[in-house]
């Protein structure tokens, strides 16, 4: 089965960001948000992909972000807004 591609958002800290280790080991691929990229930086050492998202952004930033999101591995399978 080929891998999932996940998209996770709040992925700085807590559970966001554990949930994001636990899907990486099991072997699928994450993009993990957070309204400050920097914050989830950590997560690319693990082989996770990073985007800035602020989930209350207006809508044409969010259509904008989501293609970004897609463009990254080519489709999405799983959104996790935490």
């Amino acid at each position: 089965m080929a891998p999932r591609i996940w998209l996770i958002t709040g992925s700085t800290t807590g559970f966001g960001a554990e949930f994001v280790k636990n899907i990486i080991k099991r072997g699928d691929k994450v993009i993990a948000t957070a309204r400050n990229e920097s914050k989830v930086s950590f997560l690319k050492e693990i082989g996770a992909a990073t985007l800035q998202l602020d989930v209350t952004a207006p809508q044409s930033e969010l259509n904008s972000k989501a293609k970004a999101a897609i463009g990254i591995y080519g489709s999405i399978d799983v959104v996790v807004n935490k």
